[in-house]
């Protein structure tokens, strides 16, 4: 497990009695240092949860119907096979909506729309919990008729515990910039006044300090819609993250 720390030192101020009209409601009226503490882990997934639909159009809601049941049993029956528990299996209610032709209706709408055919689907959505499974399933899902929008989110069972890890890494690596910002200066750091896990932006603003764009976690690799034989892969790693922003007091 690795670290990276994004820092950043957003005053180092003594108030004089000139500015503190200007900033005394905005800012600390201490010398302070600000510095932004992230910890950062490229770690395996666990754990995959995946939705999809099967859908079926057609003149016959009947028959609509039938297909998008026939093929949520082979669904079903691909998952079980794969060793996806029934327990972690949801099934939808069927959802069924009725086509229309609006274009034949005349502006004064005295000519009725007329119904074209029925469009009829259910979700499913299931967790796959060995992940060395879920190519077969991706694979045989995305050659079979009628089924519509896979998609699978990968993450990891001890997510909480990972980030709790992260968070202490974070706040530690905080205080060491903190250090690293004030020695020099001839000052030495008390007390953490104030920490949050707050973007920065926010932060900075608070404090009229302005402040950068604090970006979202990359999350690029947690996520994957599969829709050709060739995009089926697991990924290897996904981001996790923790970020603080702490205020110390300086002497």
């Amino acid at each position: 497990m690795t670290s990276n720390i994004l820092y950043r030192l957003c005053g180092l101020l003594i108030c004089a009695p000139a500015f503190a009209p200007a900033f005394a409601a905005t800012i600390p009226d201490y010398p302070f240092v600000f510095v932004v503490g992230k910890a950062n882990i490229d770690t395996p997934p666990n754990i995959a949860t995946c939705t999809l639909t099967v859908r079926s159009i057609d003149q016959d809601a009947g028959k609509a119907e039938s297909i998008v049941d026939a093929r949520l049993k082979s669904v079903l029956a691909t998952l079980t096979a794969k060793r996806v528990s029934a327990n972690d299996i949801e099934s939808f209610n069927i959802n069924k909506q009725i086509l229309t032709n609006e274009n034949l209706r005349n502006e004064n709408n005295e000519k009725p729309a007329i119904i074209r055919g029925y469009d009829v689907s259910r979700s499913v959505k299931f967790t796959a919990r060995q992940l060395d499974s879920l190519p077969a399933i991706e694979s045989t899902l995305v050659g079979s008729p009628n089924i519509e929008n896979i998609n699978c989110q990968f993450d990891r069972t001890d997510r909480a515990a990972v980030e709790a890890d992260l968070l202490t890494k974070a706040i530690h690596s905080a205080r060491s910039q903190a250090d690293k910002l004030a020695e020099p200066l001839g000052r030495h750091v008390t007390a953490a006044q104030a920490i949050s896990r707050s973007p920065l932006d926010t932060i900075a603003g608070s404090f009229g300090l302005g402040g950068g764009f604090a970006g979202s976690e990359y999350t690029n690799r947690m996520f994957k819609k599969s829709v050709s034989a060739d995009e089926l892969l697991v990924p290897s790693t996904i981001p996790m993250s923790a970020t603080v922003n702490v205020l110390f007091k300086i002497e």
